[in-house]
């Protein structure tokens, strides 16, 4: 059965991409900042902060893998409302905070607070936009998440020089209009169940219903965030490995100036590139589109591998690099929407966010293989992994059609 699609008017859409600027944003202004922060104030050593961020970060995605699915049952604009107050919340609680655990706890709300709007905004986006405008959207929207990692950590470097919970201040200061925003001027979403009900007259449950079951069974979930927890580890950190790496085989000046060089042109391109390349994504052409994107990742990494002293060469590795970045995060937005059934957009969304932790085992990762290893092997095993990324979502692409991945969603 086909599902006729509302046209989100463009006053909403935009109020949700600013909303998911402002709150990128305060991330921005105080995440690199967090291990500065917990062992100025507390006094926390190196080893006893690496512990406490990485239990935030895993306690954050836990608890919004399970609110994310939840939402398909409610209003998802309420559940935006509620993850915005959360984060809020965090930042406020974080300098009146009088312990580093409790400090800990918080900033484990705002992990998941972030990763619980941005999995229900995506949902949004798929239950109320037709098929045709969601590449665009899904491209638009990483775009303004960009733009929040490019300006929040400058801002939160200078802001600090004053105060050290400045950027905790204006980090919920950010979040603020957005809260409001979304409030005031954007409509709320039925779940997609309760709309079938109304218009069918019963209250027996439709193929919209939210299932547990469908969720757990489907294969090509499965392959797909297995495939994206690889590709993170590949390019959801890229840039904190680039700079162990160059330690390792240089010294601290040569990764000063190769961050200097690579994070700048990583964040213009994708400024620049992001919303024209998901123009061009659609679900027929999205196997090669991602072929090229393994292939941009592969030769990104061995430029790298070879740049050496040139700095020159570093940028051009760093372009090509992050047209791999550019495809593949849409890409995989797209696949994971075109096998969603209706009622569970937000669910499966929160269950690729289990790939994420691709990236934040991504410095234990290269600590490891730089200790015991060569260096140049580094870049062979990420090389691997994007391969085996590529081969994982064939995978997923090649059961996706059977009828339980099928679903009229992707019609």
């Amino acid at each position: 059965m086909k599902h006729n699609k509302k046209r989100l008017p463009d006053g909403p859409v935009l109020i949700l991409l600013l909303a998911s600027l402002c709150i990128t944003l305060g991330r921005g202004m105080t995440l690199p900042f967090m291990t500065i922060y917990l062992h100025r104030q507390y006094g926390m050593s190196v080893d006893k902060v690496g512990l406490a961020m990485t239990f935030a970060l895993v306690i954050g995605v836990a608890f919004s893998l399970t609110f994310g699915m939840l939402a398909d049952r409610f209003d998802k604009k309420r559940y935006m409302l509620i993850a915005t107050g959360c984060f809020i919340a965090g930042f406020i609680g974080i300098p009146l905070s009088q312990t580093p655990w409790m400090t800990v706890a918080f900033y484990a709300v705002i992990n998941c607070s972030y990763s619980v709007f941005a999995s229900v905004l995506k949902g949004y986006f798929s239950d109320t936009l037709p098929p045709v405008r969601r590449p665009g959207i899904f491209s638009l929207n990483y775009t303004f998440i960009n733009i929040g990692w490019t300006i929040g950590p400058p801002l939160g470097t200078m802001v600090m020089l004053y105060n050290v919970h400045l950027p905790f201040w204006l980090a919920a200061l950010s979040a603020s209009l957005p809260f409001v925003l979304i409030g005031l001027r954007v409509p709320a979403q039925q779940p997609a169940y309760r709309a079938s009900n109304e218009i069918a007259g019963t209250d027996e449950k439709t193929p919209d219903s939210w299932s547990l079951s469908v969720l757990l069974h489907d294969k090509a979930l499965g392959y797909f965030t297995l495939s994206g927890f690889l590709s993170s580890l590949v390019c959801g950190s890229f840039v904190s490995f680039l700079s162990q790496y160059v330690l390792v085989v240089a010294d601290n000046a040569l990764a000063e100036k190769v961050v200097s060089v690579v994070l700048p042109i990583n964040a213009l391109v994708v400024v620049s590139f992001q919303y024209w390349v998901g123009k061009q994504l659609r679900p027929s052409r999205l196997k090669g589109w991602m072929f090229i994107g393994s292939v941009c990742f592969s030769l990104g990494l061995l430029g790298f591998l070879y740049a050496g002293n040139n700095l020159v060469f570093w940028g051009i590795a760093a372009v090509v690099f992050t047209f791999g970045e550019l495809i593949y995060v849409p890409g995989e937005y797209m696949l994971i929407d075109h096998i969603a059934p209706p009622g569970m957009k937000a669910s499966y969304f929160s269950a690729q966010n289990i790939g994420n932790l691709g990236a934040a085992a991504n410095p234990l990762v290269t600590g490891y293989m730089l200790t015991w290893f060569p260096a140049p092997v580094l870049f062979c095993a990420f090389i691997v992994a994007i391969c085996a990324a590529w081969w994982l979502m064939l995978l997923g692409m090649e059961v996706r059609n059977t009828p339980r991945a099928a679903h009229p969603a992707s019609e």
